[in-house]
């Protein structure tokens, strides 16, 4: 049987019951576990990093359902965090640490929409095996301006997959990413996905497959000029 347990409180001794003083720590979960080890096991800066962005994150608790439903259906951990802090609750938090904050995890949403809504993207180790070089070549074409690619910083190059079809690079993509050197990758990245109302409300990408390179060409030779798309 278990012994009752003492609490001295200045001279007097009260006795308890056993599960007031020999309660077992509540178990930590696994998940949880994980999540502690790999921060302990960092440099002191990035520990740091890490400890304040999860200080961060559990500012999440205060979204809608709505709003947790949204971001929770992203289709990585990193849009999870976009979608979540684009959220309405959380805005006036990041305008007033940053007035410029909402306005720039927008646009980084808004980029990555550009390429997750339109197939996705692949390594230059992946496009290697789908045209049938080494990767050195592939990252020569993109320099050449004969592939185009948008950085992902210390993760290198993903090159959208709708330039690819089943005989290689999307017929005419070459000429087009000439035109529209003087944008940058995303400006070209942008063009090719939209609807054009000089293609009649199609995209570049379907014109180029149906073989409608000069009036791609006429669109992108105007395109970032006021009232053209």
């Amino acid at each position: 049987m278990a012994q009752r347990g003492r609490v001295h409180f200045q001279s007097k001794t009260i006795e308890v019951e056993p599960s007031l003083t020999t309660q077992a720590p509540p178990e930590i979960p696994e998940w949880l576990e994980e999540v502690r080890l790999a921060v302990e096991r960092e440099a002191p800066i990035l520990r740091t990093l890490l400890v304040r962005g999860i200080n961060a994150v559990l500012r999440f608790t205060a979204l809608s359902e709505s709003a947790i439903a949204n971001a929770t259906a992203a289709p990585t951990d990193l849009a999870v965090l976009l979608r979540a802090l684009s959220s309405t609750e959380l805005l006036d938090d990041l305008k007033a640490a940053d007035p410029l904050a909402p306005a720039f995890i927008r646009g980084i949403e808004a980029s990555r929409r550009l390429i997750d809504d339109h197939g996705g993207a692949l390594t230059a180790v992946q496009v290697a095996g789908t045209l049938g070089i080494s990767r050195q070549m592939v990252e020569k074409r993109r320099r050449a301006g004969k592939l185009l690619a948008v950085s992902t910083g210390r993760h290198g190059y993903r090159y959208p997959v709708w330039q690819f079809d089943e005989s290689g690079v999307l017929p005419g993509l070459e000429d087009v990413l000439n035109v529209l050197t003087p944008h940058d990758e995303w400006m070209q990245v942008a063009f090719f996905v939209s609807k054009n109302e000089r293609l009649k409300d199609q995209t570049p990408i379907e014109c180029l497959k149906t073989g409608k390179l000069d009036a791609v060409l006429s669109a992108a030779a105007v395109y970032g000029e006021h009232g053209a798309e």
